[in-house]
Formats: structure tokens, C-alpha cells, sequence
């Protein structure tokens, strides 16, 4: 298969997490790589859950050499009446290929493999590491799971990419991301009746007033290439009926973070946030928890795979707004680059697509990362 046969392949796996359900696309890229019959090469399924798997692979050479990761879940394509063609059926027209996870990332995916697998009879000097994740697109928790289990432990690489979609322009930092929900409790009653009950809403609209201290303190944090840390409530949710008074209410904050600020940062800002709501308001009560966290990447221009990418793609690195697992991979301690075809802009939108010249030239810029890097 070429590069948008095999991307086309990849998209006709319904990967959507949650719930996930990966393991079937993570068996047929085990049985892509098997099937290039490389001798000394493994290929290993983590199935860490029901129908939820990663891949891993291994190239051997004599030394560590290149990792080439992504991640193979999807967002959930939502309303498929309002897509031109069926979300899970890649279609190519007018020199793009439409489908859920073309651009983010199962193109990546796909030129990674399509570069090894070019790469099959060459003798390789340094090692190339191939993982495909579950999860990422819920907090990582493919990733992770294989990073609590020891999986990754012995991973040696001197540099790695991850192939999310930067119009394949080198991303050398990224901020990191810490997600978290607060819980406001009440007490129900009719509506008719208000103060017999205690109104969670009116409760979490007082929490979210409170947040503008933290916030500007937060803004503090700076990094000189990455800005400097946000705290922005993205969801709330509260209420069971329109003539009942809502006993709960959450509400979800996502918070983009530079060097310095971790869970711990957040948790305890937010606390202080809601005792201080608790002095205004005796009835206030509220359960805080941090759902997940991603750590920042932080490389600078002068590192040897920003050099490599720089030179590959001819291109200046830059700093991407959103995360990636990039750097747990750096947290690894594997330098890590994102680099792959298809645009930010074109993810979790109806009618995704990556065009079929960015495939391509990806294809060609892994190739030649494994010639830099591996022979």
C-alpha cells in the first residue's frame, strides 16, 4: 500500500475514544510491520483494557537511534449527516483525503509506516522505535499506561518525532495542559419554593467569579518562548429539570501551562479559590479533583533534533498553542519534535482532510530522518 492507501486503511477503523476501542487498528499496524519482515525486529501489542491496545515496535540496530510515534484515536465525528462523505470511509477528491483522523493524526501514522517500511532493507546502524497510543485524545492514558507498567522504560532513542499535524513545519515547544472539574454541591427542592433548597448553579456562578486572582496570578508564569499560563472554564453542567432546583453542578476548567506550573499548582489554587467563595457564602460546598495532565515541551533551536528537522524540512522551527505527547516522551528522555502532514485547522472538524501532497513529502521527511539518524 502507498502512503494514502494505507492512510484510507486507517481511517476505516472507528477509533473514537472515549470509548477507544483501538485494538483492532493497533493489530493491523502489527501486522503491517510484521509483514515487512525485518530481521531483528519486534512488534508488540499492550492491550491495557477492553478493546484498547498500543503499538509498539522495534528495529534494532547497534545503537538507540529514532522513535517515530502518534496516536491512533479519534474525536467523535458527530453529526455524520453533516459530513460530505462517511467520516470512518476515507475519499479522496480534489487532491485532499476526507475522513475522521486524516489530519489528526492517522495520516502521520500512515507516512511514519510507509517510511519504514522504504527503510526495510537498509542496514540500520541506530535503532528505529515505532509506538502508535491509544487514548491520546482523553489524556494520554494509552501512554501512560504503558509508562506505569514499565513498558517504556528501556525505550533508547537519541531523538524522536511525533507526527500531529503542523503543516509539516518543526514544533520544537508547546505549553502543557492540566484539566480539572470542580463539583458544587446543593440541595434540591421544587422551584416554587427556592429557599427551601440550595441552588448548585447560582452556587458555581460565585465559584467562577472567584477565579479572576487566580487567573491573573497565573499569568505570572511566564516562559520566553512559550508565553504564559491560562485557566479558562470550558464547561459547565447543572440541573436535572426546569422546575427543580439543581442539587450539583460541575464545572470543568482547562488550564495551558508553561514550565513551573504543575497539578499541584492548580489544585491548590483552586482550593484557595473555593474556601474563599466558602467566606462569602456559609452554603457553599465543592469537591475539586485534576482529571489529567499533560506535561510542556520545551526545546530549544539550537538541539540536535531541532537542527535535524530544521535542515530536513528546511523549514524555521516554531511553538504550537495546543499539547502533545511529545513531551512526555522528552519527560522520557527522549528529545521530541512534532512534525506531520495536515494542518491544526483541520482537526476534530466536519469533513476533515489532509492533502495528499503533505502525505507525500511526510513520507519523505521520516525517510529522511531514519537516513540522518539511523544509517
Amino acid at each position: 500500500m502507498d502512503v494514502v492507501q494505507l492512510t484510507d486503511s486507517l481511517i476505516g477503523f472507528d477509533t473514537v475514544s472515549p470509548p477507544g476501542n483501538e485494538e483492532e487498528c493497533a493489530r493491523f499496524i502489527g501486522d503491517y510491520l510484521k509483514d515487512l519482515h525485518v530481521e531483528g525486529s519486534s512488534v508488540e501489542l499492550h492491550r491495557f483494557a477492553s478493546k484498547r491496545a498500543n503499538l509498539v515496535a522495534t528495529f534494532r540496530g547497534d545503537s538507540p537511534g529514532l522513535l517515530l510515534a502518534g496516536h491512533i484515536d479519534v474525536v467523535p465525528p458527530g453529526d455524520n449527516s453533516l459530513w460530505k462523505s462517511p467520516p470512518f470511509e476515507g475519499k479522496s477528491r480534489d487532491g485532499k483525503l476526507y475522513g475522521r483522523g486524516a489530519a489528526d493524526m492517522k495520516g502521520g501514522v500512515a507516512a511514519m509506516l510507509t517510511a519504514i517500511a522504504s527503510a526495510r532493507r537498509r542496514r540500520l546502524k541506530r535503532s528505529i522505535t515505532f509506538i502508535a497510543t491509544a487514548g491520546e485524545e482523553i489524556g494520554y492514558d494509552g501512554l501512560r499506561s504503558m509508562v506505569s507498567s514499565g513498558k517504556l522504560q528501556g525505550v533508547a532513542a537519541r531523538c524522536g518525532v511525533v507526527g500531529e499535524p503542523t503543516e509539516l513545519k518543526p514544533v520544537r515547544g508547546h505549553r502543557g495542559s492540566i484539566v480539572s472539574k470542580v463539583t458544587i454541591h446543593g440541595k434540591s427542592a421544587h422551584a416554587s419554593a427556592p429557599d427551601m433548597g440550595i441552588n448548585a448553579v447560582e452556587k458555581a456562578v460565585l465559584y467562577v467569579e472567584k477565579l479572576g486572582p487566580l487567573r491573573r496570578e497565573l499569568a505570572k508564569a511566564t516562559d520566553p518562548n512559550l508565553g504564559h499560563s491560562i485557566l479558562t472554564p470550558t464547561v459547565i453542567a447543572g440541573g436535572t429539570k426546569s422546575n427543580v432546583i439543581p442539587e450539583s453542578c460541575t464545572i470543568t476548567l482547562d488550564a495551558r501551562v508553561v514550565p513551573g506550573i504543575d497539578r499541584r499548582t492548580i489544585l491548590d489554587g483552586l482550593v484557595d479559590v473555593a474556601e474563599a467563595t466558602q467566606k462569602r457564602d456559609k452554603d457553599f460546598s465543592a469537591d475539586i479533583e485534576i482529571l489529567y495532565e499533560t506535561y510542556p515541551l520545551s526545546l530549544g533551536p539550537k538541539d540536535q533534533v531541532v537542527a535535524i528537522a530544521e535542515r530536513i524540512t528546511g523549514t524555521p522551527s516554531t511553538i504550537a498553542l495546543y499539547a502533545t505527547e511529545a513531551s512526555d516522551y522528552q519527560k522520557l528522555g527522549v528529545p521530541t519534535v512534532v512534525l506531520g502532514p495536515g494542518s491544526i485547522r483541520q482537526a476534530h472538524i466536519y469533513d476533515e482532510y489532509v492533502e495528499v501532497e503533505q502525505l507525500e513529502q511526510a513520507t519523505s521527511i521520516y525517510g529522511r530522518f531514519i537516513d540522518t539518524v539511523c544509517t
